[in-house]
């Protein structure tokens, strides 16, 4: 199993929304603010104010988020702000190969895990 790098104070951790969209309002700027209360700097990604129906985006977008902060050499771990069914709708658009060669701490429930 390959394991991101220990988070240290003053990493960056990118949020995504490659699930279901956050519906409650001012959720993601509270997310924003508490991680960054926390000592983390943040990098939003374009999918977490996406609505789309019931999820964060279209599955392109959805997709596009997470090998996206994957390759970013700036975020050291990347959060999901919400679990659901979209993320299983998206493993054929993920790029494995760029995941494994820039392992990352990924937190999410639900579908995510």
């Amino acid at each position: 199993m390959l394991k991101g790098k220990m988070l240290k104070f003053g990493d960056t951790i990118g949020l995504i929304g490659p699930s279901g969209a956050v519906r409650t309002e001012g959720a993601i700027e509270r997310a924003v603010q508490e991680t960054e209360r926390m000592g983390f700097r943040v990098k939003l990604g374009e999918s977490a104010g996406q609505k789309y129906g019931y999820l964060s985006g279209n599955d392109e977008v959805r997709a596009r988020d997470i090998n996206a902060m994957f390759a970013d050499r700036e975020v050291d771990a990347i959060i999901c702000l919400r679990g659901g069914y979209g993320a299983t709708r998206i493993l054929d658009r993920l790029d494995y190969d760029l995941i494994r060669q820039n392992p990352k701490i990924f937190i999410g429930f639900s579908d995510i895990t």
